[in-house]
């Protein structure tokens, strides 16, 4: 009768093990549905003064993992085209020079490029650079062409404004003249330069409504730092991450910043970034790692993964719901696939049905033997 309870224990077992490779099989795994979404800081006219971006940098979707990359960025991407108007002494040129230095060096080079116009008999172009070296002799060499009369104002600009790109944020043409004030060149420019910033370097300072003018390389390089997103003091920003995302993934920072930390209760991003300067670019990242038991009501859906941040910068708080959260979105897929981890399931399970009816002969095996 006992070798009966056995040997129907030992079936069980065997059923039980024979089934597990299906149990295996099934397999949660994520789907990207939006990689990548940007929220604009907007003024109350409309100027872009940063954005706030979150992007999936890392991936592995079959085994639930995924990297989020977070960035605040107060940078633009500018171009400055220098036009030397019928001027070119040493000493317009050495401050132009010193110009180009003080912008790559206080601003860097990621974001800035620069080009060089001298208005002569026809137009000398040189063309856009992104070093102090490339730009800086671009300058020196319109310096050593001679100057004459052929080309206009208007045609610098006009050439000026077919060469900046498509994605610059920030077009700012200079205009340096050492005989003419500002009215009289505002006068010569029939061009459509209302989405480009012009700044007058002239012998002397004029006041005209809507036009910068200076008349030292100081205001110049003042002027030029002005048409950047402008220095952001006490910056700290909260990031939400949504209800169900808590519920079924594991979050965590990655690399441990030491500006940011998780609520350990409702696990949002704590990222006090503090002061960020004109054309700087702030990061972090975390992770999410999807649980092995995942609520199937959501399995399919699309997840938006934060709710909208909370950011705040001098002084101000901003949250901007309608900005759809700043987030990318995700779907978690139950699929059917076989060996769905590392490929060695089957034989685990194979592994265990041998040890399970050597178990069993043994022990029927054994009882027979005690019975004689």
């Amino acid at each position: 009768m006992k070798v009966k309870k056995l040997f129907m224990v030992g079936c069980i077992l065997l059923i039980g093990l024979i089934n597990l490779p299906l149990l295996n099989a099934a397999n949660n795994r994520l789907e990207i549905v939006q990689k990548a979404k940007q929220y604009l800081f907007k003024t109350s006219e409309g100027d872009v003064v940063g954005s706030l971006r979150q992007e999936i940098v890392e991936e592995d979707l079959v085994n639930g993992k995924i990297t989020i990359e977070l960035t605040l960025n107060n940078a633009k991407n500018s171009e400055i085209v220098y036009v030397f108007n019928k001027s070119n002494s040493e000493t317009l040129i050495d401050n132009f020079k010193s110009l180009t230095e003080d912008i790559f060096t206080e601003t860097g080079t990621e974001y800035n490029k620069i080009s060089s116009i001298l208005v002569s008999e026809q137009l000398i172009v040189k063309p856009f650079s992104q070093t102090i070296t490339e730009a800086a002799k671009g300058v020196e060499e319109i310096g050593q062409e001679t100057v004459g009369d052929g080309a206009t104002l208007n045609d610098a600009i006009e050439s000026a404004l077919s060469s900046f790109s498509s994605s610059c944020e920030n077009k700012i043409i200079v205009i340096a003249d050492e005989t003419n004030g500002a009215t009289d060149l505002t006068s010569q420019i029939t061009a459509d330069v209302s989405d480009v910033t012009i700044i007058y370097y002239t012998s002397t300072a004029e006041t005209i409504e809507n036009v910068i003018n200076v008349d030292n390389i100081e205001d110049l390089n003042a002027a030029f730092q002005g048409t950047l997103i402008p220095t952001k003091t006490g910056t700290a920003i909260t990031m939400p991450v949504a209800t169900y995302i808590v519920e079924n993934f594991d979050i965590s920072l990655v690399d441990n910043p030491t500006n940011a930390v998780l609520d350990e209760d409702t696990k949002a991003i704590q990222w006090n970034v503090g002061d960020v300067k004109p054309n700087q670019v702030e990061k972090i990242r975390y992770s999410l790692n999807l649980k092995s038991v995942v609520d199937d009501s959501i399995i399919g859906l699309d997840l938006t993964i934060n709710e909208a941040p909370i950011i705040v910068f001098n002084g101000n708080t901003v949250q901007n719901t309608a900005a759809n959260q700043c987030s990318p979105i995700i779907k978690i897929l139950n699929e059917t696939i076989e060996n769905p981890k590392t490929g060695v399931a089957n034989y685990i399970v194979f592994g265990a049905v041998l040890l399970a009816v050597g178990s069993v002969t043994y022990l029927v095996s054994r009882k027979k033997v005690q019975s004689l």
